[in-house]
């Protein structure tokens, strides 16, 4: 055997004994910081495909009659515990606090969202989460509550699906205001070449974001400063819950290739094409909210597209930095979920739904 085999032996050897290391480490250490979900009551809204998607209500101990409820929704990759985590971070909980009834909605895929009997596993797209989830969700607040309207909260791909209902008929009626965090509404100035990322969807029906978290997990346990000043967040506790709770273990190559097709044409469109939902941010007459991050994934551009565009009366835009007069440059994560979060971002959102709330 030659010298070169040997050395590709060993090397092989060594990271697959490195493999097995990170993922029984992992195995240990993630039971510590796995999450129950305390909310007052769970609810499953049934989509027109026979989706059943979950919904966690935070009930205020008084409920101020003639006061909409609020609807909050999770980004791309991730579940409930995006705007839920725990009881020190929890935008649902905060704004339970103030008095709001709070609806955490889980898309389809995501979390505790139940699979309908027709149709394949992993079979869904973005435009399953603007033309069917968000209308179930929202209708059914409505129904259980009695409100004709809902305030809106949306993270990221959250924000997005509000764009793209807007464009559709008669979903704008029923929002009573939003608050869009780091949400694109356009793909214009985000327009990249994705080839991997096209051709893995083409190949493969399912993405497994969740397969990386036996090898990042640990890593992460042993030295937080490699991720933490990324997103943010440098707190051991707080990194290692997000890891082991907010990252949905599969998702669907066809929302993947949907978003690969947005990113390479530029224009946020639905799946074949026939619906441009840019033109959702036009129609918006509503009383909108759009906040940012600092330290963005995208181009600030992309996210004040809607927020220019919209026609609403009442509209406000944000950018959390310390330029502003925060306490630190927020990024896409720590807006949400970091330990300042509850004392500068989660006020304002409450502010906005109180001040546009009908009692």
């Amino acid at each position: 055997m030659s010298v070169g085999a040997i050395v590709l032996l060993v090397v092989v050897g060594a990271a697959a004994l490195l493999s097995v290391v990170l993922i029984v480490a992992w195995r240990l250490i993630r039971p510590r910081y796995r999450l129950p979900t305390p909310a007052d009551e769970l609810h499953h809204a049934a989509t027109s495909d026979g989706w059943g998607l979950a919904l966690y209500r935070y009930r205020p101990a008084t409920i101020t009659p003639g006061r909409e409820p609020v609807v909050l929704c999770h980004g791309m990759l991730t579940n409930r515990f995006n705007v839920d985590l725990d009881e020190e971070i929890s935008l649902a909980r905060y704004l339970r606090g103030c008095g709001f009834d709070a609806w955490v909605m889980e898309l389809r895929g995501h979390g505790g969202s139940r699979r309908g009997a027709a149709g394949g596993r992993f079979d869904w797209n973005i435009d399953d989460y603007i033309q069917r989830d968000m209308p179930a969700a929202i209708d059914y607040v409505r129904k259980e509550t009695g409100a004709e309207r809902v305030h809106w909260f949306g993270h990221s791909m959250g924000g997005m699906i509000l764009y793209g209902a807007c464009a559709l008929p008669g979903l704008s009626s029923r929002f009573a205001s939003a608050v869009l965090t780091d949400a694109p509404a356009t793909f214009a100035p985000l327009r990249t070449r994705v080839r991997l990322g096209r051709a893995y969807a083409r190949l493969i029906p399912v993405v497994p974001p969740a397969l990386v978290l036996p090898f990042l997990g640990p890593v992460v346990w042993m030295v937080p400063e490699l991720m933490g000043p990324r997103y943010g967040i440098r707190d051991r506790r707080l990194m290692m819950t997000l890891l082991s709770n907010a990252i949905i273990p599969w998702g669907s190559s066809r929302a993947m290739l949907q978003f690969c097709d947005m990113l390479e044409s530029g224009r946020f469109l639905s799946e074949a094409g026939r619906v441009d939902y840019e033109e959702g941010a036009a129609r918006i007459d509503f009383p909108l909210l759009v906040l940012s991050s600092a330290r963005k994934l995208m181009d600030e551009r992309a996210i004040l597209f809607g927020y220019e565009r919209s026609k609403s009366a009442a509209k406000r835009y944000l950018r959390f930095s310390r330029a502003t007069g925060y306490s630190t440059d927020y990024t896409h994560s720590s807006l949400l979920l970091s330990d300042t979060s509850r004392d500068e971002v989660y006020p304002v959102i409450a502010d906005w739904f109180r001040t546009h709330a009908s009692a």
